[in-house]
């Protein structure tokens, strides 16, 4: 009979920080991100049937798609899915601290769960999306799913599981290590497990190096051509800003606002001793609302020179301006900063930026963004000349607005160079938060009010009166910081942004139609100046 091969060596015992490693720090580095993932996947169940519903409300044009693929259906399984694969995931994370070999059979189990929810979550977006591209479906009016919004879509929606899969493949490997097992009491009789080949294989690139640098090098340069741009997108690179492009005239269906008569309460003329109260509170005894009221409730004459839906400059019929860009999207751009409020309003159900550019849209003609898009102030630096975003918005209701010097700097120049900054106020502590501020970017150079006949009253639509006066969170006035013949800053205080909420916070819509007015104007205004001022770097 052949003689048996001897034994494998063991491997020698690890030093002292190595088995401090995997005594203490292990147990704890593979089981953590198990129920982290799992908390996160019952909160994407429970928040799924609100995703599917602001799609359809954000989307009507894809109602036909889903109903098609019974994509409703296909959403409930997955809630489900998601919600008890999330139960397990915590389940096991939680166990695994448990030093024993049933715990780790588990931590093995929940990461190959995970992979089979991610795989199911790539294949429901891939399905859906796959189904708008097959039907043509216009996410925005006039505009088709293409190829490369496909898979900007499909990228937006997929990349959580992209970036967090290789560090769940490397814990992976690790809990099948030799010395993985020990720790958790599993015995192991041969010298390397499962986990120690893999290691063992990447370290020393396997029978045929040569081989496999070649095909990692194919890999990694396709990976980055696919997946590098959209990687810069993420992290810090801009899509530069493209005005429409057209001829309009400065109108949109103008109207003149008449101021109407204010009626004289009526009066009950009782015993002072009455038990009878005839008392009745009007508009929630509000003074701001009852002013706003005032104001809103005027009557419209047709300007028998306006053209609905072809704002611009150049005095054509179709909208837009002459040295604007092809291809173009307006789009809704806010400040992130350190502070409270910084995106109030801006939630699925508010939707106060997407429902100002759906009226914007439908009030002007023009083609609007799917998204609205927030960043730092330091990303203003990053656009072209020339093709930066005209106007940038900032809100909040906190007391303090904290960025660095930097920051502030960038914003100047920004501002300086044709950029404008419409602020909104969501508080009086906002009020004086911003206006401190102002002072630090603009030193010395203070807010100063705006005349009520300024153009940005004006045009496209008038405002006797200056703008709204809604809350007016720090004064009536509207203030602004003025650079030639425009505004760089234009700040209402009267929490505009309250005007585009969904249900627009209480007020009806006939008071409410001056907010997004209002808005408008100051995108007329912003893009028609920043065009001026940067012409000359777009020829």
């Amino acid at each position: 009979m052949p003689a048996r091969p001897p034994p494998r060596p063991l491997p020698p015992p690890p030093r002292r920080g190595v088995a401090w490693f995997h005594r203490q720090l292990l147990p704890s580095m593979l089981s953590a991100p198990i129920p982290v993932l799992g908390a996160f996947a019952i909160a994407l169940a429970l928040r799924l049937p609100d995703h599917y519903e602001a799609l359809l409300a954000t989307w009507p044009s894809i109602l036909p798609a889903f109903r098609l693929g019974q994509a409703d259906l296909i959403f409930r399984f997955a809630a489900w899915t998601f919600g008890i694969g999330g139960g397990i995931m915590i389940l096991a994370g939680l166990l695994g601290f448990i030093r024993r070999p049933f715990a780790l059979s588990l931590l093995r189990k929940a990461y190959a769960l995970y992979y089979a929810m991610a795989l199911f979550g790539v294949w429901l977006v891939f399905r859906i999306t796959g189904e708008w591209m097959s039907m043509g479906i216009e996410l925005v009016e006039r505009v088709k799913l293409d190829a490369v919004r496909l898979a900007e879509l499909r990228w937006i929606a997929v990349w959580p599981y992209v970036v967090v899969l290789p560090v769940l493949v490397f814990l992976h490997v690790f809990a099948w290590r030799r010395r993985t097992m020990e720790v958790y009491g599993w015995e192991w009789a041969e010298a390397q497990a499962p986990g120690d080949r893999i290691l063992e294989s990447i370290r020393s690139e396997g029978r045929d190096p040569q081989y496999r640098r070649s095909w990692l090098s194919s890999v990694t340069l396709h990976a980055a051509a696919v997946f590098g741009p959209l990687l810069l997108a993420l992290f810090g690179c801009v899509t530069p800003y493209r005005v429409p492009k057209g001829s309009g005239t400065p109108t949109v269906a103008m109207v003149a606002f008449v101021q109407p008569q204010e009626i004289e309460p009526r009066k009950y003329i009782l015993r002072e001793d009455s038990p009878i109260s005839f008392y009745q509170p009007d508009l929630d005894d509000s003074e701001v609302l009852v002013q706003v009221d005032m104001m809103s409730r005027v009557t419209y004459e047709a300007d028998p020179n306006a053209r609905p839906g072809a704002m611009g400059e150049g005095g054509g019929t179709e909208g837009g301006w002459p040295d604007g860009m092809e291809d173009h999207l307006v789009r809704f751009i806010r400040l992130e900063y350190r502070g409270q409020g910084w995106n109030d309003g801006m939630d699925d159900f508010d939707r106060s930026d997407l429902n100002f550019l759906d009226e914007f849209r439908r009030l002007t003609g023009f083609n609007v963004a799917r998204q609205t898009e927030s960043h730092p102030m330091a990303r203003l630096r990053r656009y072209p000349k020339g093709y930066a975003p005209p106007f940038v918005y900032m809100t909040g209701y906190g007391g303090s607005i904290s960025t660095s010097a930097r920051d502030r700097e960038i914003l100047r120049e920004y501002l300086e160079g044709g950029g404008m900054l419409f602020a909104d106020a969501g508080s009086p502590a906002w009020d004086r938060a911003f206006r401190s501020f102002m002072g630090q970017v603009f030193p010395g150079e203070p807010l100063r009010v705006i005349a009520d006949d300024d153009p940005i009253f004006q045009i496209p639509y008038r405002f006797p009166n200056g703008a709204p006066p809604l809350w007016h969170h720090g004064g009536r006035r509207a203030l602004g910081i003025r650079r030639g013949n425009r505004w760089a800053v234009f700040y209402p205080r009267g929490d505009v942004k309250d005007t585009w909420r969904t249900g627009h916070s209480g007020l009806p819509p006939h008071m409410a139609r001056g907010g997004f007015q209002i808005g408008i104007n100051v995108v007329y205004h912003a893009f028609t100046h920043y065009l001026a001022e940067t012409a000359r770097y777009r020829k």
